[in-house]
């Protein structure tokens, strides 16, 4: 089994970012968090100037995700961000779109995904519960990965979305063994359906875990959009204490 690094995803924390980004940041590694996976906002900071930050506070970027349209044009910043910073991964998400133009867009993502090889980044896709629709009994997730070559197209599955789109997420993760470098932690409040904070609703994580292990998953990336009871710092730290004791068992 591999190890595997944890880190957040910082839309989790979005407006806390927004009145102190650095502030925020040494906030997550004191928690404990090893990565950040950037999303659009980089404080101001310019790619060099955000490396250097990371490395004094012994932060490490576990992704970042972009746009289609960023993702088509190689003099993006995005992609000098992710050089800088040492991303493993460059992901994106297309809601909605997949089930409108599936050819269309497994081409668009294919020549992105060519770009970001050629920047020596991955690139991950990011599911959301739209894709779980059916087109003659296949989820329209599952035509797109079978659409895309493996060599440029991973995954970046996200357990809510796969949980709210009807699936089990062990199950599908398994599926796509060795295609996963990065798993999105998102917990759901069973009775409401909501997001959870890590470990306090019924995604069963321990399964995911071992599954994520045995198939070489880098890293599992804490996750939060909203509707939850606590603050999204409160949520961080509490996902945070539950995501430690899970992966130390």
């Amino acid at each position: 089994m591999g190890n595997i690094n944890y880190g957040i995803q910082l839309y989790t924390v979005r407006d806390a970012l927004g009145q102190d980004f650095k502030g925020t940041l040494k906030s997550l590694a004191k928690l404990g968090y090893q990565g950040l996976e950037f999303a659009w906002n980089y404080g101001g900071m310019e790619p060099a100037e955000l490396a250097a930050f990371l490395k004094e506070n012994k932060l490490l970027c576990c992704g970042l995700h972009t746009s289609l349209d960023k993702l088509l044009d190689p003099a993006n910043i995005d992609y000098a961000y992710a050089v800088a910073l040492g991303a493993p991964c460059v992901t994106i998400s297309l809601c909605g779109s997949l089930e409108k133009d599936l050819p269309g867009m497994v081409a668009k993502v294919t020549e992105g995904a060519k770009i970001a090889k050629s920047k020596g980044l991955t690139f991950t896709y990011h599911n959301h519960a739209q894709e779980f629709v059916k087109i003659d009994g296949a989820y329209v997730l599952d035509l797109f990965y079978q659409a895309t070559d493996p060599a440029l197209v991973q995954a970046e599955i996200d357990t809510y979305w796969v949980k709210k789109g009807g699936a089990d997420p062990v199950s599908y993760i398994k599926k796509y063994s060795g295609r996963i470098p990065q798993l999105h932690f998102k917990d759901m409040n069973p009775e409401t359906g909501n997001f959870a904070e890590l470990g306090t609703g019924c995604v069963d994580f321990p399964g995911v875990l071992e599954v994520a292990k045995k198939d070489g998953t880098k890293w599992v990336i804490y996750e939060q959009d909203s509707t939850a009871p606590n603050a999204p710092l409160d949520s961080a730290a509490i996902s945070a204490k539950n995501m430690l004791k899970l992966l130390k068992s």
